[in-house]
């Protein structure tokens, strides 16, 4: 049976504004080199063959379902990060083709009125999704735009991480 393996992707996007400046070309992302201490990806404990950080190993099978969902430090309150393009470098024979799907999730929303029964919000959201294929490593970038709170584009970057598929 196929399992979902949930990537949750952090990104620092206020250290990485200020030091690597604006960018307004989404064909020409600024590169993050030393991404460790800006990039963070984690899975469930179950799932994950390494420490948390800006590189992940995973414990997948073929046919198991990969999903990247991404955040800022300040869970997009300050700053928003959105991926917008996935490019495979080497073992992209390993995954499928990862593509970006959309989907109406209802989230919950605190209420102040009544603490322990919160209202309920339709919104939109969306992750990036691909099926493992065979164990190995794969190497990819992926870029992102980060928006500030009012939605205005603040840049456009990527990262070169890499994930191991181990069993």
């Amino acid at each position: 049976m196929s399992e979902f393996i949930n990537v949750l992707i952090a990104i620092d996007a206020e250290t990485i504004i200020g030091k690597f400046g604006k960018n307004a070309d989404p064909d020409e992302p600024t590169s993050i080199p030393d991404s460790s201490n800006l990039i963070y990806m984690t899975t469930r404990q179950n799932q994950l063959g390494s420490s948390p950080g800006s590189e992940l190993t995973v414990n997948a099978s073929p046919m198991d379902i990969i999903r990247w969902r991404e955040t800022t430090l300040s869970l997009n309150s300050e700053y928003t990060s959105v991926l917008y393009r996935f490019n495979a470098l080497s073992g992209q024979d390993l995954i499928s083709a990862p593509v970006p799907r959309s989907v109406a999730l209802n989230e919950p929303v605190p209420n102040s009125n009544d603490p322990l029964n919160p209202t309920i919000q339709k919104v939109s959201s969306y992750y990036w999704e691909c099926e493992v294929l065979d164990t190995g490593t794969v190497t990819y970038n992926f870029s992102f735009m980060i928006l500030d709170h009012r939605g205005e584009k603040q840049g456009y970057y990527y990262w070169d991480p890499y994930i191991n598929i181990q069993p």
